[in-house]
């Protein structure tokens, strides 16, 4: 039990600098995965949440894990409302940059995991053996979802 409430309370200003330098990127990173501003800004704090409880454990990589706990946390989401996914029609926030809109747009055809790994490919520029880590799947299989969702835009472009 926590004796000090002021204590517990307190955010290590390590983890606030990450906030305050990663925030916006991370939840359009999240939007990008999950097509919805509200949604992502919802797991881009449950990441800071779930970072600030294990913080101990994960301050030397701090922004590391939570862009690891924001993508999964956006999978996770996308597991739960596929059938939804498929219905949400998506008021566009005033101040979303139309570039943003139109690639969540293109990218809302993909798969999932193709979704993922072109967003972390080329919006988050991580290299295919980080991007693999966070699918939980082979360097090569990270390959083949950028390909195949790539030839997929190229289609829904042309």
């Amino acid at each position: 039990m926590v004796k000090d409430a002021d204590a517990a309370a307190a955010w290590p200003a390590d983890l606030v600098a990450v906030y305050e330098a990663e925030y916006v990127g991370f939840v359009q990173l999240a939007f990008l995965l999950l097509g919805s501003r509200a949604l992502a800004e919802e797991t881009v704090q449950d990441a800071f949440l779930a970072v600030r409880q294990r913080w101990q454990r994960v301050q030397r990589s701090a922004g590391g894990y939570v862009r690891q706990a924001v993508v999964n946390g956006a999978r996770a989401r996308l597991r739960r409302s596929r059938v939804e996914e498929r219905h949400l029609i998506e008021a566009v926030p005033p101040d979303a940059p139309a570039d943003l809109v139109e690639l969540r747009e293109a990218l809302r055809h993909l798969s999932s995991d193709q979704r993922t790994a072109i967003v972390l490919r080329y919006w988050a520029d991580l290299p295919d053996e980080e991007t693999a880590a966070i699918l939980g799947c082979r360097v090569g299989t990270v390959r083949s979802h950028i390909s195949r969702g790539l030839a997929q835009l190229r289609r829904e472009i042309s």
